[in-house]
């Protein structure tokens, strides 16, 4: 029968038992948990201003590209518009109907 690693580290754990219970974390281990932290929280927050930035510079040309092709490049801004038509329609049926 062989013994499987976790029969081993359970095993060893218990024979050690006051070992784990004794030594804790070294004493500067949260002040150097905080720091790091802390680090990383001021670059993540260092970031937000050129992402507002970046997501704002988006949305305006995203916009003009929008009125430039409704305005200058739409091929068809010339022609009669839907709604035109069917005003078009409706009055020359009501005029047949009139005569």
């Amino acid at each position: 029968m062989e013994i499987n690693s976790e029969d081993r580290i359970e095993t060893f754990i218990r024979e050690n038992r006051e070992s784990f219970e004794m030594d804790g974390p070294p004493e500067e281990h949260s002040a150097r948990f905080l720091y790091k932290l802390n680090y990383k929280l001021s670059h993540l927050i260092s970031i937000v201003p050129y992402l507002v930035k970046v997501a704002v510079a988006t949305i305006l040309i995203f916009v003009a590209s929008l009125v430039i092709w409704n305005n200058y490049l739409r091929k068809d801004r010339n022609e009669i518009t839907f709604k035109e038509k069917v005003v078009m329609v409706v009055r020359s049926a009501f005029r047949k109907a009139l005569t």
